[in-house]
């Protein structure tokens, strides 16, 4: 504990626009190598780059959500470099004059406080091939299906100083630029990727350490394992008098391998890209661009947990996506609880799309009729469990039912008769005096026993929540 870590995180979030930044052929995933590629993504001699106006609105908008300042003049630099999955022997990319700067952000950590983070700047730069090392046992293989997607970049200041900072952060911006609909967050697949650069220092120091870059780490916890073992390691290098080297390395899942000796921008050549004029962003387009912005996730988790009363838990998960949220918004408007339109959505509706392995957005039960099957249960027509087990299910099945008529045809709907339930009640106790009495001692697992027998007898036709209520009162 007498060293302080130093994290400052590279995150690259590939844009889901149309077409790629530069290049006219469509932005996709999985599909056969190579076969998405143009004479432009592959730097053909002759061949010019076209700017997708749509990656600069994206990342204006993330910009904007991370509270920067938006450049209204900015342009376009190349960074030379080789490697193979690199078919121009350059990058398109932003040094200079990138589009926004100067950010802000508060995470939540998971003892629910607030960390306030600053971003150095956001960039927008075209996305390398692939190489494929596993395919072949003598080559490297080499897919550009991916080269010249746009991709931007979000740089932070070095203002994380523990792993679950920099995992609240990471987690921060995967929600972000999904709500925003600009990335799908995909860490496994590559679509979001983030590099940690860590140093330590003697807490009473106020100088930077040797600054380490871990690269390409693919998850949340990989990051948080990366930056603990590199913490470490650095430590312990230090202890033992020897200094720390400035290099670039990678996580390998148990450790930190060193990849290369960190580059330093002199080694990329920057210079203006000579194909790309600068580019003017006019204040009514700004404006624009503002006003389509939606409600952040941030704000709206805020709402959700003072206004509507959720859990952290609760609204965490309905804020991790724009359609569970718009979702939830619209169960409101059809006068669904707060409470309830939270339970289901985070219980039976995200259990059916992970069992269908779907997204929210082919979730077929509109929001006005998930409202009616809700209401059925919160007037006492149906069970809670009958909803949930069977009702639910057969409403996938026909999305446009009524959701009364087929709790009819199911025969699920609940007894209404009140003489007939006290009098059920009335039989289970008088035939289990020797239960009665053990309850009323303290065996309060008893009535679980009880609410069953009632149940029995009236075929499911009953609800539990009810049946406990009335027992409870009898039993008191």
């Amino acid at each position: 504990m007498r060293y302080e870590m130093i994290v400052g995180l590279e995150v690259h979030a590939q844009l889901q626009t149309q077409a790629k930044v530069f290049a006219p052929e469509a932005v996709t995933f999985g599909e056969r190598p190579n076969s998405y590629i143009s004479v432009v993504s592959l730097g053909y001699p002759g061949t010019l780059p076209v700017l997708n106006q749509a990656c600069i609105k994206a990342v204006v908008q993330l910009g904007l959500a991370l509270n920067c300042e938006i450049a209204r003049l900015f342009y376009f630099s190349r960074k030379n470099y080789f490697y193979p999955d690199l078919p121009k022997g350059y990058q398109i990319t932003q040094e200079a004059a990138p589009i926004a700067r100067d950010g802000q952000v508060e995470v939540r950590l998971p003892d629910g406080s607030r960390r306030r983070i600053s971003i150095e700047r956001l960039q927008l730069e075209e996305d390398t091939g692939k190489s494929l090392h596993d395919q072949d046992p003598f080559d490297t293989l080499l897919d550009y299906n991916r080269a010249g997607i746009g991709l931007v970049e979000i740089v932070s200041r070095p203002d994380i100083r523990t792993p679950q900072e920099a995992m609240a952060y990471l987690a921060h911006i995967r929600r972000l630029v999904r709500f925003l609909g600009i990335c799908d967050g995909n860490m496994e697949e590559g679509s979001l990727r983030c590099d940690a650069n860590i140093s330590v220092r003697p807490i009473d120091s106020d100088v930077f350490g040797t600054r380490v870059e871990i690269k390409n780490l693919n998850s949340i916890s990989a990051l948080g394992k990366a930056l603990e073992y590199e913490y470490g390691r650095q430590v312990a290098q230090l202890e033992r008098g020897e200094p720390i080297l400035r290099e670039t390395r990678t996580w390998d899942g148990t450790q930190t391998v060193p990849l290369r000796e960190k580059e330093t921008s002199d080694d990329y050549r920057y210079f203006p890209e000579p194909d790309l004029p600068p580019v003017r962003l006019s204040e009514a387009q700004l404006a624009q661009w503002a006003a389509e912005l939606p409600e952040l996730p941030e704000t709206l988790f805020d709402r959700m947990v003072t206004e509507y009363q959720l859990t952290p838990d609760e609204a965490t998960l309905l804020t991790e996506d724009r359609p569970y949220a718009e979702y939830f918004l619209a169960l409101l408007q059809a006068q669904v609880s707060p409470k309830a339109a939270a339970t289901w959505l985070n219980g039976s509706v995200r259990a059916y799309l992970n069992a269908q392995a779907k997204p929210m957005e082919e979730f077929p039960v509109s929001a006005k009729q998930l409202a009616r099957l809700i209401a059925l249960v919160e007037t006492r027509q149906v069970s809670f469990s009958a909803a949930k087990d069977i009702l639910f299910p057969a409403l996938t099945q026909q999305p446009t039912s009524d959701p009364s008529e087929l709790a009819q045809q199911k025969d699920l709907l609940l007894l209404r008769d009140e003489a007939q339930l006290e009098a059920w009640i009335s039989e289970v106790l008088q035939e289990n005096p020797d239960k009665v009495e053990t309850y009323r001692k303290g065996k309060a697992g008893l009535l679980g026993f009880f609410v069953g027998q009632v149940v029995r007898r009236a075929k499911g036709k009953v609800d539990p929540q009810e049946v406990q209520r009335r027992l409870v009162e009898k039993l008191t």
